[in-house]
């Protein structure tokens, strides 16, 4: 390695934490739905640069997510196994943690509804959390504690209506998110005096996502 060369690979790396700073935070702020082109201005770098090192904004989220998506898997198991001996504060627990990171990064919002794009180890640690929650629900069911016409799917729902409520809230209530998941826990728990509707073909394919 020559003495020339020190200072761009020093310049490469500058350029690499600029633009995933500058998208963790514009990711978080307005979800994935935004332009390289954007970050590539927030970050201080030029379009070239951010397209040489992240041809799409997938590629980009994947990087920028895939820790984030470890800790959700990590998260979600330790709940299931909190759940042989407290089986509603996990449950409990783990659905105010999921809505919360929702409310606080949309972008996690967005993969978290829409998971199939992303490098292969992101894709399996949604799979692991997917997996765990499955194992989560089973047993909170088990005790008792859950409604027993409470299906898996039913997550999928209360995170799409919480994204709708975190995306229109965020600014004026940001808190809003708290008392939807405080109402929601309340009616998963307790039967009504009616049965639901079934879940449907479209919400059981959400055991196929990263809920």
């Amino acid at each position: 390695m020559t003495s020339s060369e020190r200072p761009l690979r020093a310049d490469a790396e500058r350029n690499r934490q600029a633009i995933l700073g500058a998208a963790g935070s514009v990711f978080a702020e307005k979800g994935t739905q935004v332009t390289l082109e954007h970050i590539a201005e927030v970050a201080g770098v030029g379009v070239g640069t951010i397209y040489r090192r992240f041809p799409s904004i997938d590629d980009l989220v994947s990087v920028v997510l895939e820790e984030k998506m470890r800790r959700y898997a990590d998260r979600t198991e330790q709940e299931a196994e909190r759940a042989l001996t407290q089986p509603w504060p996990a449950f409990h627990d783990y659905v105010l943690f999921i809505l919360e990171q929702q409310a606080t990064d949309l972008a996690f919002s967005d993969v978290i509804l829409s998971p199939r794009t992303g490098t292969e180890l992101f894709r399996q640690e949604i799979k692991r959390a997917l997996q765990a929650s499955i194992v989560l629900i089973d047993r909170v069911k088990a005790a008792g504690e859950l409604r027993t016409d409470f299906d898996h799917s039913d997550l999928y729902l209360l995170l799409h209506a919480n994204a709708g409520l975190v995306r229109g809230t965020h600014r004026s209530a940001p808190e809003a998110w708290k008392r939807f998941g405080q109402y929601m826990l309340k009616s998963f728990r307790h039967p009504g005096d009616e049965p639901l509707t079934a879940p449907s073909v479209v919400w059981m394919r959400a055991k196929n996502s990263g809920v």
